[in-house]
């Protein structure tokens, strides 16, 4: 029976007795005053007099991972609870856990939860709601309690092991075996001393282990930086949430920049939505974080299309840097600026979504074939794909297009 009914009755009962006089249903009703009275009480105190901690282990993860966490409620009254009902709240996707648990006199329960992070953004985890009842379920009290805690999802990434760097001018060039004389923090490996190397170059752990002067090799820097131009407008996106073309290119963007980091590359990117979002070339996982951290915020809601963006970021491009585009554009206007781009030695290429297959578009088959008559390397990705082994193997056509 619910409080509801119970106070009903008790009214009901109450009237009877009034008017029939009747001894017996006088202390009837004596009887469910003193258990509703009761019974209230102990519902609302059941949710008084508690503390919550939360405690996140890691409050940044990517898609895929989990965000670990650790809850604790004590109790500051001297009475029992029974049948707490704790479910914690927050904006994260697919995240709503809950238990049902007791307390003793100055209890404490401690347990653990991980959230998965299932989209890319920000989100808020908490506050605890926390439902206490009395012993006999009459009535239930609810509050909630903090603290929440704000957590930040990067984009997916996928893995690029086998990708290809494109080699020459066109793209900055490869890394080469450096002179003697040249000092890089790209270390390629060790060799015997030979007469006139600088001591400083000396590897001493080598040189002990093998019982002979050993020096370093290095690597010359990659001269060339890499932009990543992401096709932000709204009217060139098709499909919803994790299916769209959005979410696509946020992953291809991510995944991207942290390839060409790990390979010791300069990365910067340029996109319009809402805001205007330029973040410089630069290299290391410093770069990659600020780079993950925007990437997990941008939403499709610009207006300008990427033929305008190229042609008025691409001003903070330098000669023989490298451009990749992101768009699912069918706009005819981007491979112009590509080529003119081009011209001024900034060389490009394309990772083209095919928009057809996310949702109603025309058929990309004419952009397709401009990009190809100007000699624009692009890669294809449609709904579905894998996007790793896509670019993976895109790679290897954009090599040669660009020799």
């Amino acid at each position: 029976m619910s409080g509801f009914k119970l106070l009903l009755l008790t009214l009901v009962v109450g009237g009877l007795a009034v008017m029939s006089g009747q001894v017996i249903l006088f202390h009837l009703t004596d009887v469910l005053v003193a258990t509703v009275v009761l019974a209230g009480i102990w519902s609302v105190f059941s949710v008084r007099g508690l503390r919550v901690e939360r405690s996140v282990r890691n409050d940044r993860a990517s898609v895929g991972e989990e965000i670990e966490q650790r809850l604790e409620i004590r109790s500051t009254l001297p009475i029992p609870r029974v049948w707490l009902e704790a479910i914690d709240g927050g904006t994260m996707p697919g995240y709503r856990p809950g238990r049902v648990l007791d307390l003793g006199i100055r209890g404490r329960r401690v347990w653990e939860v991980n959230a998965p992070c299932l989209r890319r953004g920000v989100y808020d985890l908490g506050p605890l709601r926390i439902a206490g009842t009395d012993p006999f379920g009459l009535f239930r009290f609810g509050r909630r309690f903090g603290p929440s805690c704000r957590v930040l999802i990067y984009p997916e990434t996928f893995d690029l092991t086998g990708m290809v760097l494109p080699a020459g001018n066109l793209f900055g060039g490869d890394k080469r075996k450096s002179g003697w004389n040249q000092t890089t923090p790209f270390v390629a490996g060790v060799r015997d001393y030979h007469a006139g190397d600088p001591v400083r170059h000396i590897h001493w752990p080598s040189s002990a282990k093998t019982g002979r002067l050993m020096v370093k090799e290095f690597d010359a820097e990659p001269v060339a930086d890499v932009w990543l131009f992401l096709d932000l407008e709204a009217r060139a996106q098709r499909g919803e949430g994790d299916e769209s073309t959005e979410e696509y290119s946020v992953k291809i963007a991510a995944s991207l920049a942290r390839y060409y980091l790990t390979q010791g590359r300069a990365v910067g990117l340029a996109a319009i939505s809402a805001q205007r979002l330029t973040i410089q070339p630069d290299r290391g996982q410093r770069q990659l974080t600020k780079l993950l951290e925007h990437l997990a915020v941008v939403h499709a809601t610009g207006a300008q299309p990427i033929a305008e963006v190229l042609a008025t970021e691409s001003d903070r491009c330098s000669r023989n840097a490298a451009i990749l585009v992101i768009t699912p554009s069918l706009d005819e206007r981007w491979p112009a600026v590509m080529r003119q781009l081009r011209d001024r030695g900034i060389h490009g290429g394309g990772v083209f979504l095919e928009a057809s297959t996310f949702g109603e578009a025309n058929s990309s088959l004419l952009l397709v074939g401009i990009l190809a008559s100007a000699a624009i390397p692009s890669i294809l990705v449609k709904h579905g794909d894998d996007i790793g082994r896509v670019l993976t193997e895109g790679s290897l056509r954009v090599v040669r297009g660009w020799r």
